[in-house]
C-alpha cells in the first residue's frame, strides 16, 4: 500500500503503525536515541502500543531526491528484512518505508524488547562464562551457515548488528541494508559473513576460535589459514581507518568512543556506551604533559579496535588548567572496560 501522510510518502501494509507518531516526525528527529551525520534514530508508539524504531535520514537536494525516490536505502533494507525472513533468518520486523520531497528517507521497524546488542551481550556476560560464550558462537555460526545456504552476503555483519534476548536466547539481526543474494559464494563473501570472528580473540586464543571454526562447517580445508587471513585483513582496517576517521572521532570527545563533561572525557564500554565509572580511588591517577597524555588516551583506543588486551585502561582523561591528568584502571577480569 503506498499513502501520503505528514510529507511522507509512505509503503507498508498497515497504516495504522504510523498513529499517532506520523505527524511529528520532524519534533521526534530532533530528540533521537541515536544520530550520526545524516541519519536520526527515534524510538516510538504506534495507537495499538506497538514500539518501533525510526531511521530517517536526511540528505537535501535534488540527487538524494532523485536516489529516494528510485533507489532507496530505506526500501532496500526494508527488502533487505523480507529477503531475510523468506531465507528463515532471523531478524526484526520491518514494517514500513518511505521518502518525502527534499531528499529524505525512512525506514520503521518493529522494536525488540527485551533484547540487547550481541556486542553488549558478548562483552558484559558471555565472555566470562564457558557456556554461554559456547552458544554464543553457535548462534553466530548458525547465522552465518545460514547465509551461505542461500549465497546471502552482508557488507556490514558483526556483533552490534546482532541483538540477543539474553532470558531466552533468541536473536535477530538489525540494519539489514546492504543483503543481497549472489549468484556464486566465494571467499570474498564468506569472509564478509565471518566479520564478527576477529574481535573474539581478545578473550579467546587464536588456536581455539580455529578449532571453533573447523566445527562449524563453514571451512572445510586450511582453517587456520582462512582465519590469520581474516584477522590480518581486519587489523589493516583499523589501521588505515585510524588517522581519516577514527583518531579524529577520539579526539572530539564525543564519540562512541567517549564522551566529555565538562574538563573531563569519560571511556565508554568495550560495546562504546556510557557506563557508571570505578570509584576514583580504585584508578590510577597520572599527571602528564598534554602531548604525553594525549598519546596515552589515544594508544588505548588503537589497541582496543586492535583486539589487544590492556592492562593498564584510561578511564577519565582530564584537562584542567594547562594540566592534563589521565586515571586508568588496572585490568580487572569482569571489566566492562578491557
Amino acid at each position: 500500500m503506498k499513502l501520503q501522510r505528514g510529507g511522507w510518502t509512505w509503503h507498508l501494509d498497515d497504516p495504522s503503525i504510523l498513529d499517532p507518531w506520523a505527524d511529528h516526525i520532524p519534533d521526534l528527529i530532533r530528540t533521537p536515541v541515536k544520530r550520526n551525520g545524516v541519519r536520526s534514530i527515534f524510538k516510538t508508539e504506534d495507537s495499538a502500543g506497538h514500539f518501533h524504531f525510526v531511521k530517517a535520514e536526511e540528505k537535501s537536494g535534488w540527487f538524494h531526491f532523485l536516489r529516494n525516490r528510485f533507489f532507496s536505502k530505506a526500501e532496500s533494507e526494508y527488502r533487505s528484512a523480507h529477503l531475510l525472513q523468506k531465507c528463515g533468518i532471523r531478524c526484526a520486523e520491518y514494517v514500513a518505508w518511505g521518502y518525502n520531497g527534499s531528499g529524505g528517507s525512512i525506514v520503521v521497524s518493529r522494536s525488540l524488547e527485551g533484547y540487547v546488542s550481541a556486542m553488549e551481550f558478548w562483552y558484559a556476560k558471555a565472555r566470562f562464562d564457558e557456556t554461554l560464550k559456547r552458544r554464543y558462537l553457535d548462534l553466530f555460526f548458525d547465522f552465518a551457515l545460514r547465509f551461505r545456504k542461500y549465497r546471502l552476503t552482508h557488507p556490514d555483519f558483526h556483533a552490534a548488528n546482532v541483538m540477543i534476548n539474553p532470558q531466552t536466547f533468541q536473536s535477530a539481526m538489525i540494519d539489514t541494508y546492504g543483503i543481497h543474494r549472489k549468484f556464486r559464494y566465494r571467499e570474498p563473501e564468506l569472509r564478509a559473513i565471518l566479520a564478527w570472528l576477529p574481535p573474539l580473540r581478545m578473550d579467546i586464543p587464536v588456536s581455539e576460535l580455529t578449532e571453533y571454526l573447523k566445527q562449524s562447517g563453514l571451512i572445510r580445508q586450511n582453517a587456520e589459514a582462512f582465519l590469520t587471513d581474516l584477522i590480518r585483513r581486519a587489523e589493516a582496517r583499523v589501521k588505515q581507518e585510524w588517522e581519516k576517521r577514527r583518531k579524529p572521532q577520539i579526539l572530539s570527545g564525543n564519540s562512541k568512543f567517549s564522551h566529555t563533561v565538562g574538563e573531563r572525557e569519560y571511556r565508554h564500554t568495550l560495546w562504546y556506551e556510557p557506563a557508571p565509572m570505578p570509584e576514583e580511588d580504585e584508578l590510577l591517577m597520572e599527571e602528564l604533559p598534554q602531548k604525553e597524555a594525549e598519546t596515552l588516551w589515544l594508544n588505548s583506543f588503537r589497541n582496543q579496535l586492535l583486539c589487544r588486551r590492556l592492562e593498564k585502561v584510561p578511564l577519565i582523561f582530564e584537562k584542567k588548567q594547562g594540566k592534563c591528568r589521565i586515571f586508568s584502571l588496572l585490568y580487572k577480569k569482569n571489566s566492562y572496560f578491557c
